[in-house]
């Protein structure tokens, strides 16, 4: 369907991830739940009928999964809380706006690498239309359609990002080549090397003509 990850282009935050897995050697789907996540973290995890949260008393932290919801949704609202413990610090309701917002997004950027992480995706056999790879990955990974969806709206953005920076690469290139002076037709060093002598004996200066008094 696209050249998966041929030009894709991971972020600080997703190498972050990556490497948080390999360093708990948490290597394949099955690894990825609630239980086995929270005790590789040392991270009390409990459910209540209430929204998830992450909580912290005296530096100690725990995470209420609402039990109300799927065991995809339960899994994919412990990642969100999971990155306010491992990456965040303070009281939301005592912080500006603007910082709860940049939390959250980066929560929920966290959450689509935690859910399908790119080591593991990468090792994959995907199916070639869209709708089956999204399936494919809920069922493989054990989350929404939702979520798979936008990891794989994510996956293709980020590869178009890539196409497009190597293409404007490539082109800036090409232009550079053509002021490189190994390149110049014999014609180009000709008028080139008459340019330089008259600028050395004053006739041009600065692009300009000027008069030999």
């Amino acid at each position: 369907m696209f050249p998966l990850f041929t030009h894709y282009q991971t972020t600080p935050l997703e190498q972050w991830v990556e490497a948080l897995y390999e360093q708990y050697e948490i290597t394949t789907p099955a690894q990825l739940s609630v239980t086995h996540l929270a005790a590789k973290l040392r991270i009390w995890v409990y459910t209540m009928d209430m929204n998830s949260m992450a909580v912290e008393n005296n530096g100690q932290f725990s995470i209420n999964v609402d039990r109300r919801l799927s065991p995809k949704e339960q899994w994919e609202d412990f990642l969100h809380e999971l990155c306010h413990v491992l990456r965040h610090s303070g009281n939301q309701m005592a912080m500006p706006d603007r910082y709860v917002n940049w939390q959250e997004q980066d929560a929920s950027a966290f959450q689509l690498y935690a859910a399908i992480p790119l080591a593991m995706l990468k090792k994959l056999t995907l199916p070639e239309h869209k709708n089956e790879m999204i399936a494919y990955l809920s069922e493989e990974f054990q989350v929404t359609f939702r979520l798979a969806k936008a990891r794989i709206d994510q996956i293709q953005r980020r590869v178009l990002q890539g196409i497009l920076d190597y293409e404007y690469q490539q082109y800036t290139q090409s232009q550079a080549s053509k002021y490189d002076p190994s390149n110049w037709s014999d014609a180009t060093r000709l008028i080139m090397d008459k340019l330089g002598q008259l600028k050395s004996k004053g006739v041009l200066a600065d692009g300009k003509t000027n008069r030999i008094l």
